[in-house]
């Protein structure tokens, strides 16, 4: 299989995604992107990005105030003091303002590409990963292009920002550490396949963790670039999400639905368990008592840390390809091919509230 069909799966895969075209336009579907601050939820769909109220769930404002057929956004935004920062699949990367998302401030339009990873704020600057093969710097104040980073392939991944350095996660088979006030690239991380989540950085440690679909866990040291170990077996499946750690344990999932568990100094494997079905979605931290895995069949399990075992587990239609949000004691799933494009629980498991765009 050739690189670009490669490319072209792993794109359409992890985002669930279905292209058609039609008289009116190109017309997206994928997984919705959600973003949850103190009060709002932000998700983009489709024709629109929708502010929702967190605790009910009722639309409050939406992006652009009148759908057009010609637009189409999937990548969550990022929010910071009062303004909403956000791309689209027209090429375009705006800045909204947060109490009217109609309200438009600037937008970004020298991309050539989609953008659909979630983007990064260092200081004064947005990163954003475009597919155009570019990593963009904005200055968020007048939206114009600081640096830009040239790369070999698609960058779909949230970027990581820790220190001055920025952590771009690669389908070229490498984690890139790029300066964050020049663009340059640092050093980078070679690795055994595309790796498509952002790496989890540990402050304690000074380490990165990362996965990729070449079936393997890395973790380095992010202030000289060096591996400190590697971890794959030859029963390890492709890893498309971001670790976690939870109680001096790193855990992550395979696509085939194992859960393994590392010693993070060392890499040791220190348990196993098994999701039952296929994972792309990950796990996803519940305070500092456990974790939750959302399989692909909409089935979402919590896992205590003293059990590591199921403790309880529910059901939401359709399917889950990104990563589940938990913020206090609300659990946020975007999903598709379902009913509601996100849908609500307390980490007790009991359903919330859900939503769905009005016809």
């Amino acid at each position: 299989m050739n690189k670009k069909v490669l490319r072209l799966l792993v794109l359409l895969v992890l985002a669930g995604a279905v292209l058609t075209g039609c008289a009116a336009g190109v017309r997206a579907e994928s997984t919705p992107g959600v973003t949850v601050t103190d009060s709002y939820v932000y998700l983009a769909y489709l024709n629109s990005l929708f502010q929702l109220d967190k605790a009910s769930g009722a639309q409050l404002s939406s992006f652009p105030e009148k759908s057009s057929a010609n637009l189409a956004m999937y990548a969550a935004p990022v929010v910071q003091d009062g303004y909403v920062y956000f791309g689209d699949l027209s090429n375009d990367f705006h800045k909204l303002t947060e109490g009217n998302l109609a309200q438009s401030v600037w937008t970004f339009e020298q991309a050539k590409g989609w953008y659909q990873a979630k983007p990064a704020l260092d200081g004064n600057l947005v990163i954003v990963p475009c597919t155009d093969r570019n990593i963009y710097a904005i200055d968020i104040e007048n939206g114009t292009e600081t640096w830009v980073y040239k790369g070999d392939f698609a960058f779909i991944a949230e970027p990581v920002v820790v220190d001055g350095k920025i952590i771009v996660s690669s389908q070229d088979h490498h984690v890139l550490v790029l300066n964050g006030t020049t663009g340059e690239e640092i050093y980078r991380v070679e690795m055994k396949g595309a790796v498509l989540a952002p790496p989890l950085y540990d402050p304690e440690s000074g380490s990165a963790y990362v996965g990729s679909l070449g079936r393997e866990m890395v973790s380095f040291d992010l202030a000289s670039g060096d591996v400190n170990w590697t971890y794959e077996t030859e029963d390890l499946a492709t890893i498309w999400a971001t670790p976690i750690l939870l109680d001096s344990q790193l855990i992550f999932t395979d696509k085939n639905g194992k859960i393994v568990a590392l010693d993070p100094k060392t890499g040791e494997e220190l348990w196993q368990n098994n999701a039952g079905g296929t994972v792309i979605a990950g796990a996803t931290l519940v305070g500092d008592q456990g974790f939750l895995v959302a399989r692909e069949d909409g089935t979402i399990s919590y896992y205590s840390s003293e059990s590591k075992s199921g403790d309880w587990t529910v059901t939401v239609p359709g399917n889950i390809y990104s990563k589940i949000i938990v913020d206090g004691d609300q659990i946020f799933v975007p999903v598709v091919k379902a009913d509601a494009l996100i849908y609500t629980y307390n980490t007790a498991g009991v359903p919330g509230w859900s939503f769905s765009p009005s016809k």
